[in-house]
């Protein structure tokens, strides 16, 4: 019964364990989709009921926008009586009726805050001043939502809606206030709540006040709200679960609130669900642990006793079992195991004790090996058959090449000494050694290492490659040897003879200093010219690091080793350099303890300059590095002194350079002068069309006003006659009904002459105050084409050509009209001079259309027309200044340079001459739909 309880309760645990594991999974996963879909419903509202308050504030302050420009309101503010007067009537009719149910009352205020007219008679006269919706209006100039808020003196809370009031020139000159009634919040955020139970809505401002609230619990206060961000889900507060989402283009917030109870209920459904399914598992688990443990106990607790039997060491033969076909399977391995272990144990026995007689011998051989390797003048190293061929040996010598010994390098994975060798020699070596592997036989590498000193060693190496009877590498031997001296020398006489030799001036001082700093395994060389004479300073030609930095720099030669180089020639100090010379203090903060200087000489024997070696660690082997600096002195003395010889050309060359720039700006003084005189001359032919235009318009009113003059006289002479025979008594009535009729006629002929009249001022007037203001303002294209027509009207009725326009509405320009106009005008001008021969008749186009699909991308304008054109020798210099076919024949050669000056400068656009089919001209002139702040007309 122990057996079977035991397996019982196991099989009970690892069939129950997952499978409560699994159904636990899918409650959670059904319990968090539950909540995700109950937070949604709350997120959901939140923002239906934020876009619909921000609907309805935008709707709000576009109402209140348009009234303040309802006509008639400037009258309103300035009438004494508005009520009596009938405009009070009309403007509460006008305001209030749109929305009567949720406007609670219609003000308007002048620019003091006095109430001038309300539809509540007793704010009458109250002044407003201090309310702050109607500071924040006036601050700001826009229009305002403010509340819900109650105003001083009044028992309830209005929701206001402000906005300026502006005269025909677009200065303030009152306010227009509108009050709503607050349970329009409600309305509006009502309409968001969906079906979910216990749902509320709390509308709070930018501090966390209660606006308004709709539902069970949107008037209660609500806790203080976390740090909150567009875009967080919904969360818990206090014993309710809330969702957040901001109104837009305001501090409001709205708050969705549930209470948890309602929130949780259908997660707690999930919950009970659970349980009683997992009830159902557990009883139909324990049912089956119990059979299956029952069946399988006897024969496991038979079997486990002839386990321990055979752990103890008696591997006497297993009893058969009686029972089920699986016992008796694992009785019967059970004895074959105990046969197998009883031979296996002989066995081993008798190999045990010839593995000991070998290791005895292996033991000898190798104490004989390792005397013989002791005593060759390289180290010798063995690598295994393992990956990247690890080392698992090094002889004793090792510490000479590397300064590490053997157990050091040997540690870890037996990589040591490859970490040692430079990476720039790592991928030739492992090439080189796989190529053995693959062919087999021997190898040779020269690499180099850094010592554990710091300093770099040349490394020759010799290897061989192992293999077995099947021709498989087993193992890597070689012997390493240090080459530095050697080696280093080669190099440095190549590398340096090769590398400087084409080199001049400062590149050569930067070559010579890399050099010795890469070759001789320095921390720097510097190279230095002395200063003045007698020499007292000297300047950094080139100071390179082991990086390859280069620096300059002055620095004084009393107390450095510098110095003593220029006193004597030559200075090593091999250790405690800056201890020597502690007045150094760039020899000081970079811990310099090595310094090897030569001094460099002209041919005269004067001291120029100086090259120097500095290690901040002592130079060992200093001989090689004062044999370097000696080879390389003289041919550095004579680049030094060939650089100061180019340097004197330098200064002569400079002298006669400034004569130059003094001559180069006499030029440009004249220059500017001749520029000032050209913008006179431009700013000349500006007025000088403006003339022309004011000397046609007045010709061509001369015909309307002339024509009304005459009327009106012939009127009073009716008039006169009428009066006569009123007084004689002889009136008829033929004689009225003629007058009358005549009447008739002179007015309707007046009105037409003076409307003619009025229209002709009108477009003269906006075009001559847009050119002569450069003032920006946004403009039609379609209206700007036609006032330059209008304008140039009585040039264009005295010539046989025709004018055709194709400009469509809706092209709207945000820039200088007055430069626009005076280009067309030009234009127009130019055709009607140059283009036709006298008896000739042509057509003018102008047309335009949108330069690209998008809005604002800009306005493409055609001008052309059906003249002579342009020959082909003339195109290039038709914007040129002065630049005139009719030379002495009235053409001043401004009129294009001013149109090209005008579009590429003020309008920001730019203009082509085109070929044009036919013959005539085509100018295409590109306009953006803004104009670029602050354009000027380049050149003017």
């Amino acid at each position: 019964m122990k057996y079977a309880t035991r397996v019982t309760l196991l099989m009970l645990a690892v069939a129950a364990l997952p499978a409560s594991l699994l159904h636990w999974r899918s409650f959670e996963a059904e319990r968090e989709a539950r909540a995700a879909a109950a937070d949604r419903v709350l997120i959901g509202n939140a923002e239906e009921a934020a876009a619909l308050l921000d609907a309805a504030r935008r709707r709000w302050l576009d109402g209140v926008r348009a009234d303040a420009r309802l006509p008639g309101m400037d009258a309103i503010l300035r009438s004494r009586n508005a009520f009596h007067d009938g405009m009070g009537t009309r403007f509460f009719a006008a305001i209030a009726g749109r929305d009567p149910v949720n406007v609670g009352a219609v003000g308007l205020l002048d620019l003091e805050g006095r109430v001038v007219l309300d539809s509540r008679a007793l704010n009458l006269g109250r002044h407003e001043g201090a309310e702050p919706y109607v500071r924040a209006v006036l601050a700001s100039g826009q229009p305002l939502l403010y509340g819900p808020y109650r105003p001083a003196g009044e028992r309830m809370a209005g929701l206001f809606a402000v906005a300026l009031v502006r005269d025909a020139e677009e200065r303030p000159t009152g306010l227009l206030r509108l009050r709503y009634e607050p349970s329009v919040l409600g309305q509006v955020m009502g309409g968001s709540l969906g079906t979910a139970e216990g749902l509320s809505a709390s509308l709070l401002d930018g501090e966390g006040r209660l606006l308004w609230g709709v539902g069970p619990a949107g008037e209660n206060p609500l806790p203080s709200l976390p740090a909150w961000k567009g875009g967080m889900p919904a969360f818990g507060l206090g014993n309710e679960r809330v969702a957040v989402a901001e109104v837009p283009t305001s501090d409001w917030q709205v708050v969705v609130r549930q209470p948890l109870t309602e929130w949780q209920a259908p997660q707690q459904a999930a919950m009970r669900l659970w349980l009683q399914q997992s009830a159902v598992v557990l009883v139909l688990l324990l049912t089956a642990s119990l059979l299956l443990g029952r069946w399988i106990a006897r024969p496991l607790a038979a079997f486990s006793k002839a386990a321990r039997r055979m752990a103890e060491g008696d591997f006497q033969p297993v009893p058969a079992w009686r029972g089920a076909i699986e016992a008796r399977a694992l009785g019967e391995a059970l004895d074959q195991l105990a046969t197998r272990l009883r031979e296996t144990i002989g066995a081993l026995s008798a190999e045990l004790e010839q593995r000991r007689a070998t290791e005895q011998a292996l033991r000898e051989s190798r104490a004989e090996f390792r005397a013989l390797v002791e005593q060759l003048p390289g180290a010798v190293y063995r690598c295994a058959n393992a990956k990247d061929w690890p080392t698992d040996y090094l002889s004793p010598q090792i510490e000479a090449l590397t300064g590490y010994r053997s157990e050091e390098l040997l540690a870890g994975d037996g990589t040591g000494f490859t970490a040692l060798v430079l990476p720039e020699y790592r991928k030739a070596n492992e090439e080189a050694v796989e190529r053995s592997l693959t062919s087999g036989g021997r190898f040779e590498l020269r690499y180099r290492l850094r010592h554990r000193d710091g300093s770099l060693r040349w490394i020759w190496e010799l290897g061989c490659v192992h293999l077995d009877e099947a021709g498989r590498p087993v193992r890597l031997t070689g012997l390493l040897f240090d080459t530095t001296e050697k080696t280093t020398a080669d190099q440095a006489m190549d590398l340096l003879r090769g590398g400087i030799e084409t080199q001049l001036g400062g590149d050569y001082f930067r070559a010579l200093a890399a050099g010795l700093v890469k070759v001789l395994d320095v921390d720097y060389a510097m190279i230095g010219r002395f200063l003045d004479w007698p020499p007292t300073r000297a300047a950094v030609l080139a100071l390179v690091d082991r990086e390859g930095k280069v620096r300059q720099f002055e620095f004084d030669l009393e107390g450095t080793p510098c110095r003593e180089v220029l006193a004597h020639g030559h200075l090593e100090v091999l250790e405690k350099a800056s201890e020597r010379f502690p007045a150094d203090t760039v020899l000081v903060e970079m811990g310099l303890q090595s310094y090897i200087g030569r001094r460099l000489d002209d041919r005269k024997g004067n001291p120029i300059g100086l090259v120097t070696l500095l290690n901040t660690r002592p130079l060992a082997g200093s001989n090689a590095a004062a044999r370097m600096l000696d080879l390389f002195q003289a041919r550095a003395a004579a680049e030094l002194e060939r650089l100061m010889a180019e340097e004197a050309l330098q200064r002569l060359a400079e002298t006669l350079e400034n004569r130059v720039i003094e001559r180069t700006r006499e030029l440009q003084e004249a220059n500017a002068t001749l520029s000032q005189a050209m913008d006179q001359l431009v700013q000349r032919e500006k007025l000088a069309s403006l003339g022309s235009l004011v000397a046609g318009l007045a010709h061509e009113l001369n015909t309307p006003i002339g024509n009304a003059l005459t009327v009106s006289t012939a009127l009073g002479d009716l008039h006169r006659q009428l009066t006569n025979l009123l007084a004689s008594g002889q009136l008829k009535r033929s004689a009225l009904e003629q007058f009358l009729a005549e009447n008739t006629e002179a007015a309707s002929l007046i009105e037409r002459n003076l409307e003619r009249a009025a229209t002709l001022i009108s477009h003269f007037k906006q075009v001559a105050v847009d050119q002569a203001s450069m003032r920006r303002r946004r403009f039609e294209l379609a209206e700007l084409v036609q006032d330059v027509l209008s304008t140039l009207s009585p040039r264009l009725k005295r010539s046989p050509h025709r004018v055709e326009v194709a400009v469509p509405k809706g092209l709207s320009l945000d820039s200088y009209p007055g430069p626009l106009e005076q280009v067309l005008t030009n234009l127009l001008e130019n055709s009607l001079v140059h283009a036709w021969d006298e008896g000739q008749t042509g057509c003018i186009r102008i047309h335009a259309a949108p330069s690209g699909e998008a809005e604002g991308d800009g306005v493409s304008l055609i001008y052309e027309d059906d003249g002579c054109g342009i020959p082909k020798a003339s195109r290039q210099r038709v914007f040129d200044p002065f630049f005139t076919t009719r030379l002495g024949q009235g053409g001043s050669g401004l009129g294009l340079y001013l149109v090209y000056t005008l579009v590429h400068g003020r309008l920001g656009g730019r203009i082509r001459l085109l070929e044009r089919e036919g013959g005539g001209v085509r100018f295409q002139i590109d306009l953006p739909t803004r104009a670029p702040a602050g354009a000027t007309e380049p050149g003017v």
